[in-house]
């Protein structure tokens, strides 16, 4: 009788411990890009850990790492960024866009990261900001309807300086997002709106939607119109009203894999 005792206590543990061992697998139903190209070019590069979720957006001039908790909750990103792009020295610019080795956190500093904090439903709650150059206080805080992000609010020295209102169709696009400046004086002005069109065909970019980013990350279909209106006075050569068509290819499972004829997509095997 012991000895069955001590073979059920020992399967009970062994269970327990191999339950606790288990990754729960996001995403299953989706295909992971891998590759981005550019007129046959790899431009970008996705790594993703062994819960499907992305880890590492890999390109040129920019390299993005991802953290999770163990119950697939993004907690931090750390972006590298060449910032000689966003130099006015000419030079200095044809040198970054001549560059052969990719950015990556051994041959570039750390540009910002931010970090998460969420509600006990799992909702995000606030993302806040740190930059090795800055120490500024900025965060954002999310507010949520019908399971979506419905309007996020920028803080700057802990006063609201922006935020941006989005709405959703049926399906669950992002169809708008409107932006709002917030003076010091607290009045309320109209910056920019964008409005989407979609596909009825797959987004590959849903994979994604663990990065809590409204819009491409989170539509289950693809842009195909985008217009975004500015709602301020401008320089008269400046667009106050800009419009983006995007065509696309498909495979026979319905998901891109080419975008206006030079982007392409290749999917993880």
């Amino acid at each position: 009788m012991k000895k069955i005792a001590l073979v059920l206590f020992s399967v009970i543990i062994f269970t327990s411990c191999e339950k606790e061992g288990q990754v729960t697998i996001k995403n299953s139903d989706i295909p992971l890009i891998s590759k981005v190209l550019i007129n046959g070019k790899t431009y970008m590069e996705y790594t993703y850990n062994e819960a499907n979720l992305v880890t590492e957006e890999k390109s040129k001039f920019r390299y993005t790492i991802h953290s999770y908790n163990d119950i697939n909750l993004l907690l931090r990103s750390d972006f590298f960024w060449d910032m000689s792009l966003a130099s006015s020295n000419g030079s200095v610019i044809e040198a970054a866009m001549n560059r052969k080795e990719w950015v990556n956190p051994f041959n570039t500093p750390l540009s910002f990261s931010h970090s998460l904090k969420y509600k006990s439903n799992g909702e995000l709650l606030r993302k806040s900001f740190f930059s090795p150059s800055d120490s500024k206080s900025q965060y954002n805080e999310y507010t949520y309807e019908n399971n979506r992000i419905s309007r996020q609010t920028m803080y700057w020295h802990n006063a609201i300086s922006c935020y941006i209102d989005y709405e959703y169709d049926k399906r669950g696009n992002l169809i708008k997002e409107s932006k709002y400046h917030v003076s010091a004086g607290g009045s309320v002005e109209l910056s920019t709106t964008t409005e989407y069109e979609f596909d009825d065909m797959h987004n590959p970019y849903l994979a994604f939607k663990c990065l809590l980013s409204p819009g491409r990350y989170t539509n289950p279909n693809n842009i195909t119109k985008e217009t975004y209106t500015l709602h301020f006075e401008v320089d008269k050569w400046i667009q106050k009203v800009q419009v983006t068509i995007n065509t696309y290819e498909y495979n026979s499972k319905g998901y891109p894999t080419k975008v206006n004829g030079e982007v392409e997509y290749i999917y993880k095997q």
